[in-house]
């Protein structure tokens, strides 16, 4: 019986070895274009294409919620047509952490705009869209 109890124990500790990395593992569980986040949370999905208005500033968002980064430092690079804008940092202060950072867009500002989420110094991924001026 001793040894059925042993195994048992050695067989959920190695269970419970294998699922801890993929839990602990740095992901970006979210991350999308917004008009605004109210709450820590966007309001809306701008998805991929944006139209200049003109007349006014349009401001957008770029909300991630972040899962696993504690203690790492993460950068959202805004990029326009490849060529890098702002970098906004973020010092991450638990397993879950939601952050946002946003750009002010003028007419005269559209092509490919692309924000680059970087952790310690590696992209994890790239999220983009397009500024149009239909005039």
């Amino acid at each position: 019986m001793w040894q059925t109890l042993t195994r048992i124990a050695l067989v959920g500790l190695m269970s419970f070895s294998t699922i801890l990395p993929a839990w602990a593992e740095s992901t970006v569980a979210r991350a999308q274009f917004s008009t605004d986040v109210i709450d820590r949370e966007p309001i809306d999905n701008i998805g991929p294409v944006v139209k200049v208005e003109y007349g006014g500033i349009q401001r957008v968002y770029f909300f991630t919620d972040l899962r696993g980064m504690s203690g790492s430092q993460v950068i959202h690079r805004w990029k326009l047509d490849g060529e890098e804008q702002a970098d906004v940092s973020f010092d991450i202060g638990g397993d879950r952490w939601r952050v946002w950072s946003s750009k002010r867009l003028l007419p005269g500002f559209d092509g490919k705009w692309s924000v680059d989420i970087v952790q310690d110094g590696a992209v994890m991924e790239t999220h983009s869209f397009d500024y149009v001026d239909d005039y």
